[in-house]
């Protein structure tokens, strides 16, 4: 697919208005746009911009979070039934579960926060007024993934709202493509907590944990001052 067959389909998209969404929560804003574009996978191969496209969907809120990537293999540094056990809380379904954003210089409501240290070029994850290590990322991994993942990132906005069914349903009115990202940026809004990291997992009835990995993420109206380059598609 080209990207003038690309924003022709965008633009086909958002002149139907509403779509009543095709999956419940908040995943539904991407599961609902990639089968109403067909698209298969969260990136398109678009040969006229040099290779594969990163595709985001966020609704259209100043302060709507987007996952950039995950990342979460061999980060722990302690058993994860110890992570819920001494961080964790009891959430609505009576299950111990710990869903928390995580950022730089800041202490979140488990007492959690990060700590950069550049000097071993690390993140690591730590309780607060304890030295414990929880878990700990590489940066050189995390800017990495970033550039590689997200060298191309196509973010498209929509309209959120709830029909007379009680079924939320979504109008697709916003596209900008973002090119030529530069980790100097994103490691300062990592520093300022405008980057933050996801923790997402919870105890099964069985006790073993179940890890949705860790996800990076950034309001969306914090992207474009990763990028050097925007193209407006509408």
């Amino acid at each position: 697919m080209t990207l003038k067959q690309l924003t022709k389909k965008l633009l086909e998209l958002r002149d139907r208005g509403y779509v009543v969404s095709r999956r419940r929560g908040p995943t539904g804003i991407g599961h609902t746009f990639e089968k109403e574009m067909r698209v298969r996978e969260s990136n398109l191969s678009i040969p006229d911009l040099g290779g594969r496209v990163e595709l985001k969907t966020s609704r259209k809120d100043a302060g709507s979070f987007v996952t950039l990537f995950t990342f979460n293999k061999g980060v722990w540094q302690i058993p994860l039934k110890r992570v819920l056990a001494d961080y964790g809380y009891t959430d609505e379904n009576g299950r111990l579960a710990l869903y928390n954003m995580v950022k730089a210089n800041s202490v979140n409501s488990q007492g959690l926060r990060l700590r950069l240290d550049k000097s071993a070029n690390k993140v690591h994850l730590i309780h607060n007024g304890t030295s414990l290590l929880i878990a700990e990322w590489s940066i050189y991994t995390i800017v990495g993934k970033f550039m590689n993942k997200t060298e191309r990132l196509l973010l498209v906005g929509a309209k959120s709202r709830i029909n007379e069914m009680g079924k939320e349903e979504f109008h697709y009115n916003k596209a900008i493509l973002f090119s030529d990202p530069d980790p100097d940026k994103f490691m300062k809004a990592f520093e300022k907590g405008e980057i933050v990291i996801d923790v997402r997992m919870h105890q099964r009835a069985n006790g073993s944990v179940r890890n949705h990995g860790t996800g990076i993420r950034m309001k969306e109206s914090s992207i474009p001052g990763l990028y050097s380059k925007k193209k407006i598609l509408f």
